[in-house]
C-alpha cells in the first residue's frame, strides 16, 4: 500500500471516529424541537452547555470531543437555531426558561451528575436554568462552571455597587468562576462571588493570568490565550475537580 493509500485510510478512520464521537438528538420543548449535539462518554459526569452559536462552534466542539475521550459526556443544545434567533446578546432573553428546563430534565434522566457550563454572556442562561430547576425539582444539579461570566444588568457604573441579572443570588449549587487576568472584570469577581453566595451557592473563583475574557470569539489572541484555548478541556476538568473537592 503506497503513502497516498495509507493517508486515505487514515482520513477514513479519523472521520469515522469523529462521527461516532458526536451524535445529534432532538429534544422536544413544548412547541419547539431543539437539536442537541452529544459527545457521548461512559463516565458518570455530564457537562451541559447552552450553545448559542447556530451550530458553528469549532473550538467548543474540539473541547467537547477531548472531554468525551476522558469520560466526560458533553451536551450542546443549539438554542438560537431552535427559536430562529440571531446570534446577539439580546437574543438570550428571548430563549424561554421552559426550553432550558426541558434540556436539563433530559440530561438529568441519564442518571449522570449534571454540571452546567457557559462562557461570557451565555452564563446568564446557565444561572437562569439552574434557578428555575431548583425551584421546581428536588433532584439537585451537581454544579456550574462560569467562564468569564458577564452577568451585569446593563453597563457597570464605576463607584457604585454592581447590579446583576435576576438569577444571581437565587441558585444553590457549587459554582466555579473563571476570569481573565487582563480584563477589568477581574476586579468585579469578589462582589460577584458574594452575590452568588447569597442564594446559598458554594462559590470558588480563580483568575487565569495573562489572558482577556473573550478567548473563543477573538481573532487576535496572544500566545498565552491561544494555549489556554487549546487546553480548555484541561481547564474544565480542573474546575470539576475543585467543585467535587469543595463538596467533601
Amino acid at each position: 500500500m503506497n503513502i497516498l493509500s495509507n493517508f486515505l485510510v487514515f482520513l477514513v478512520l479519523v472521520f469515522s471516529l469523529s462521527a461516532e464521537a458526536k451524535t445529534l438528538r432532538t429534544i422536544n420543548a413544548g412547541d419547539t424541537d431543539i437539536d442537541v449535539r452529544i459527545f457521548s462518554a461512559k463516565g458518570d459526569t455530564l457537562l451541559l452547555g447552552f450553545a448559542c452559536d447556530e451550530g458553528k462552534s469549532i473550538t467548543e466542539e474540539k473541547t467537547a470531543a477531548a472531554l468525551a475521550e476522558d469520560g466526560i459526556e458533553v451536551w450542546m443544545p443549539d438554542m438560537l437555531s431552535a427559536f430562529m434567533l440571531p446570534n446577539l446578546r439580546s437574543s438570550l432573553a428571548d430563549i424561554p426558561s421552559a426550553a432550558l428546563l426541558a434540556i436539563i430534565s433530559a440530561a438529568v434522566k441519564t442518571g449522570k451528575k449534571v454540571y452546567l457550563v457557559a462562557s461570557g454572556p451565555h452564563t446568564r442562561l446557565v444561572l437562569r436554568g439552574a434557578a428555575q430547576w431548583s425551584r421546581q425539582h428536588k433532584t439537585p444539579l451537581a454544579g456550574a462552571i462560569l467562564i468569564f461570566p458577564r452577568l451585569f444588568k446593563g453597563e457597570p457604573d464605576p463607584g457604585r455597587m454592581p447590579q446583576y441579572v435576576d438569577a444571581v443570588g437565587t441558585t444553590r449549587l457549587p459554582i466555579m468562576l473563571l476570569e481573565g487576568g487582563h480584563t477589568p472584570a477581574r476586579w468585579e469577581l469578589t462582589p460577584l462571588k458574594q452575590a452568588l453566595e447569597k442564594g446559598g451557592s458554594k462559590v470558588i473563583s480563580k483568575i487565569i493570568p495573562e489572558i482577556r475574557g473573550h478567548l473563543f470569539s477573538s481573532k487576535d489572541n496572544n500566545r498565552t490565550e491561544e494555549v489556554v484555548t487549546s487546553q480548555m478541556a484541561g481547564l474544565i476538568k480542573v474546575s470539576l475537580f475543585y467543585i467535587k473537592e469543595y463538596e467533601k
